[in-house]
């Protein structure tokens, strides 16, 4: 079974693909990836970069962006998303060869191919099994355990009313993986590649506990990489796996994540050669790439949105109308050109610009809700005091004391901090105090709700508006913000089952408005990337859900 999606996605440049790679076997015949390159480096390496230090390697614990760049390459999911030239995205088959659904749509059965761990030993679909009920037991408090809510019994033992042993999820045989669903789910065939239903080790796991997953001897890996090495807050090092079931597709020998957070650092780093590719943002240096006859320029619509977000549970920000007041505090329009350099778009909605629901885009057909609320409310320091006299606290305004926690320390962080002491000093009359703090630190003190204002990035998982909207379900522990409104997860559950897309988008509608109101979140922007990569590069995506990594890339010419 192959579903294809499209994605909102463009180039500027082509791509200089000459020959493609990535699937061929010794004696040159195709195999489900292309054919085999031709002329291509004798050497082949990539120098790429991770913007910060992963927080875990533990496909159960881990959510953010660093640690899934290189998960997806040392694990091998049920299926794929991979990419064409232009990226176009495809689900394909991956450790499953075939899966079929029952005709109620509540029973999906996978077949597995042969693989193995880097040990040697037999990928079995226990280790499928095992891995997602890991995933989802409460014990492990996985912050994307939400997703797996379309399987059958899963919100029952989120919640502690089942045991894990209740999950729908059953090893049939060695080879056999049956997973039965609560309900028919329209986007579960884009859950089977996420992190938390990875096949995972239990004698592995067991043998690190804690540790699993923070060095790599303590892990262990089934996809086409391992990782080698991990220099904290430095670099990764991944290594071709000899195990890997599809080991004569992948070209490349090794791949080098060096961890820039400076800017500059990073842009000279790019234009002296020593790494293949970077996002670029900055003026100057988008001018002065865009000349360099030896980049391709790849601009990319992202799936993804830029927001602050508010501790519900503290003392000040329970309160509706002071997190309302701190979202229309925000000049989304200024902090655009001023910290984005005009690169992204305002953003006055939760589900960001190229998400699909079925065959059309969401925000084309639903109005931002921001938009309308701020007409309702010109003035957002009458909101902010109306909150205060609510809660019975003093509405001198300039008693307030107030932390928004960054999590990076770089210079652009810096830059990013004094705009928004400046931005609700003119808008609300406050002054915030601002905490920069390493990224592993700040998700940690977010996970313990050790926070009061956070800023942070959401790039989707999947394309379907279930990505952003589920995140914020009183079930989920994605977003630490400790909201919660009946109505919404009514309206969610209801999106979750319903298999009629105009339906669905009038459940998300009504759910957006409400969450924007209430504002646990606040969207700041869209986002969108500039990517420069040299010409040499071939056959790795550029997209956020595409998943293919960098198994089947290959330089020539370098």
């Amino acid at each position: 079974m192959k579903i294809k999606k499209q994605l909102s996605l463009f180039l500027i440049l082509a791509l200089m693909v000459t020959a493609l790679v990535g699937c061929g076997n010794d004696d040159g015949q195709e195999s489900n990836g292309g054919q085999t390159a031709e002329g291509i480096d004798s050497q082949q390496y990539l120098n790429f970069v991770l913007d910060a230090e992963p927080s875990t390697m533990d496909p159960s614990k881990g959510s953010d962006m660093y640690s899934q760049q290189v998960l997806i390459n040392v694990m091998e999911p049920l299926t794929r998303l991979e990419e064409d030239e232009n990226q176009n995205t495809e689900l394909v088959p991956a450790g499953a060869e075939d899966w079929e659904v029952s005709e109620d749509g509540l029973v999906w059965t996978f077949k597995l191919r042969d693989n193995k761990w880097s040990d040697g030993q037999v990928v079995t679909a226990a280790d499928y099994e095992y891995g997602i009920k890991r995933s989802i037991d409460p014990n492990t408090a996985s912050p994307y355990a939400f997703l797996l809510s379309p399987i059958k019994n899963a919100d029952k033992i989120m919640s502690g009313e089942l045991s894990v042993e209740e999950l729908g999820v059953k090893a049939i045989d060695e080879k056999t993986l049956e997973i039965t669903l609560e309900h028919p789910t329209p986007y579960f065939d884009q859950l089977t590649y996420q992190r938390v239903m990875f096949p995972q080790r239990k004698d592995i796991v067991e043998q690190f506990g804690d540790t699993f997953g923070t060095e790599p001897e303590n892990l262990i890996y089934n996809g086409p990489y391992v990782l080698s090495q991990w220099v904290h807050n430095s670099e990764l090092v991944l290594t071709k796996n000899p195990e890997y079931w599809d080991v004569n597709s992948v070209q490349m020998e090794t791949v080098n994540l060096k961890i820039i957070q400076d800017k500059n650092a990073l842009y000279n780093s790019l234009s002296n050669g020593s790494i293949d590719q970077a996002g670029v943002n900055d003026p100057d240096w988008l001018k002065r790439f865009k000349e360099d006859e030896n980049l391709n320029h790849i601009e990319v619509v992202k799936p993804a949105v830029n927001y602050v977000f508010f501790n519900t549970e503290d003392e000040l920000f329970q309160n509706a109308n002071i997190r309302k007041a701190f979202s229309l505090g925000i000049n989304r329009e200024e902090i655009t050109d001023v910290i984005f350099n005009g690169v992204h778009v305002p953003a006055y909605g939760w589900v960001p610009p190229s998400m699909l629901i079925g065959e059309d885009e969401y925000r084309g057909m639903s109005e931002e809700p921001l938009k309308a609320i701020a007409k309702e409310n010109s003035d957002p320091k009458e909101l902010l005091i109306k909150g205060l006299e609510e809660l019975g606290m003093d509405t001198n305004l300039e008693n307030l004391d107030i932390t928004l926690s960054l999590g990076g320390t770089d210079q652009w962080f810096r830059t990013l901090g004094e705009y928004l002491q400046q931005m609700y000093k003119k808008s609300l009359g406050i002054n915030i105090k601002i905490e920069q703090l390493e990224w592993p630190i700040f998700d940690s003190n977010v996970n313990k709700g050790d926070f009061q204002i956070g800023y942070m990035a959401w790039t989707g998982d999947f394309n379907d508006p279930a990505t952003m909207m589920t995140l914020l379900a009183s079930d989920s522990t994605a977003i630490k913000t400790g909201w919660a409104n009946d109505r919404y997860d009514e309206l969610i559950a209801l999106a979750d089952q319903e298999l009629d897309h105009a339906k669905r988008l009038e459940y998300y509608e009504e759910a957006e408005k409400i969450l924007l109101d209430e504002s646990p979140i606040a969207p700041v922007v869209y986002a969108k990337s500039n990517i420069f990569r040299y010409k040499y590069v071939n056959k790795v995506g550029v997209t956020d859900f595409g998943t293919q990594g960098y198994k089947y890339g290959f330089t020539q010419g370098r």
